[in-house]
């Protein structure tokens, strides 16, 4: 769910692996983004976004969750990365839902 919010938002990690993802009391938070990239600005982002997804869905493997990394990506990438050549505009996405900012 993280990296589709992000992606929504614009960003891609970039360098995501289990090792950048910590939970503590059932909270999840993603860490290290010096290397996150603006899809729109990088002509490598819907592969940095496929790795991304791959290196979580290998570490899941082990706990018996299997999935297509690649399908996940292409999904993903059609609903918000490619779909979008400006900036994700929060204000107007809630404005348009009838929602503000908390």
């Amino acid at each position: 769910n993280d990296v589709e919010v992000m992606l929504k938002h614009q960003r891609i990690h970039g360098d995501l692996s289990a090792f950048n993802v910590l939970y503590w009391e059932g909270e999840v938070r993603i860490i290290d983004f010096p290397q996150a990239v603006a899809p729109a600005e990088n002509p490598d982002a819907f592969e940095l976004l496929e790795r991304d997804i791959r290196r979580l869905c290998q570490y899941f493997e082990r706990y018996g969750l299997h999935s297509d990394p690649s399908a996940l990506a292409r999904n993903l990438w059609t609903r918000y990365g490619a779909a979008r050549s400006e900036p994700f505009d929060l204000m107007n996405e809630l404005a348009e839902a009838g929602q503000e900012l908390p």
